[in-house]
């Protein structure tokens, strides 16, 4: 069944197939809220394997994959020493954002493929190092941009959708739930 990319639902169905038998080996830089979304999808892939976490907070990364049952990791709170000591293919950088470019550099120039929270960066400089680094490396780096798709998003998107131009709404995202005044 082929997906319908102007339908983006969660019910749709993909049948694929994994060709050859290697497994990919990820490691996770920075457990906080978002690494959850990387660990879950991780798990549920049947050719990828989490090998390794790291996190600033001593146990934290532990903590974290204890809960959701990641088994036979190792833990660091080095992310250097973690590239440097660990077999891996790719990394999830899901850290402070102000530490992206220095975490995705860092493993490009190891020879990983890097699946990078956003913001890329937090300026444009980095961003560029980045890009630079990917070249040079031959490796990919992938930014998540998927709240684009959420529930949230697609509201904004057609409030905007159905303003006229005498009609301004901003939108502020609270901690909690999403608000709109008028």
């Amino acid at each position: 069944m082929a997906l319908d990319l102007n339908n983006f639902s969660n019910n749709q169905t993909e049948v694929s197939s994994v060709i050859g038998d290697k497994t990919l080996r990820v490691g996770i830089i920075g457990t906080g809220g978002i690494s959850g979304a990387h660990i879950k999808t991780y798990m549920a892939q049947p050719d990828v394997e989490i090998v390794a976490g790291c996190d600033l907070i001593p146990g934290k990364a532990e903590k974290k994959f204890a809960e959701y049952k990641v088994e036979n990791a190792k833990f660091f709170t080095d992310y250097k020493e973690m590239i440097d000591t660990v077999p891996m293919d790719a990394v999830s950088v899901c850290t402070y954002n102000r530490t992206h470019a220095e975490c995705t550099i860092y493993a490009l120039e190891h020879g990983l493929n890097v699946l990078l929270e956003k913001p890329m960066s937090v300026t444009l400089e980095e961003a560029v190092a980045i890009h630079k680094a990917e070249k040079k490396s031959g490796k990919i780096v992938s930014v998540g941009f998927q709240p684009r798709l959420d529930a949230n998003m697609k509201m904004i998107k057609k409030s905007f959708n159905r303003a006229n131009s005498a009609e301004f709404t901003m939108f502020r995202q609270a901690a909690a739930a999403d608000t709109v005044f008028r």
